[in-house]
């Protein structure tokens, strides 16, 4: 795994969903404010709703922006064996099932998934459930993640 690569592929992601997030509020914007959704009667609601909408998106709009910003400001170490996981570990682990699972410690968008070549993952936030098991701990460690009543064992496998 290429980190300085997933890094680049996760800015890029993250960019494409502000813009994404912007288009949509411009659209949701046009909508409320179009000649066609002033209300008829009292029971037309169509431009409430439009309005409603237009709203949540400019506020979407402001997440995004602040994720792309905080990931961009952050400093992202390399990490060499015996090191610490911290913020901007790469990591991979290993389910007791075998199945591997990539993930990067991010400041923001912890949930959104990145692709970078034949390597994909998620964001992983230290405030999750798998974050706050996996910061402190360091490769070979074992680590439970406890989501509801359900406990899942993995095993830190790569870190970069």
């Amino acid at each position: 795994m290429n980190k300085s690569r997933i890094i680049t592929a996760i800015v890029t992601m993250l960019e494409q969903r502000f813009e994404t997030a912007a288009a949509a509020a411009r659209q949701a914007y046009e909508a409320a404010t179009d000649k066609e959704t002033v209300a008829e009667n009292k029971y037309d609601t169509f431009g409430l709703e439009a309005s409603y909408l237009a709203h949540g998106q400019s506020q979407r709009v402001i997440e995004c922006e602040n994720d792309l910003k905080h990931f961009l400001a952050a400093d992202f170490k390399v990490f060499i064996e015996g090191d610490e996981i911290a913020m901007g570990a790469l990591i991979r682990l290993t389910h007791d099932s075998g199945k591997e699972m990539n993930c990067f410690i991010s400041p923001c968008a912890g949930g959104q998934a990145f692709e970078c070549e034949e390597t994909s993952g998620i964001l992983i936030t230290p405030s999750s459930p798998m974050g706050k098991s996996l910061m402190g701990s360091y490769l070979e460690d074992e680590i439970k993640v406890v989501i509801g009543h359900e406990a899942k064992y993995y095993e830190i496998t790569h870190l970069s």
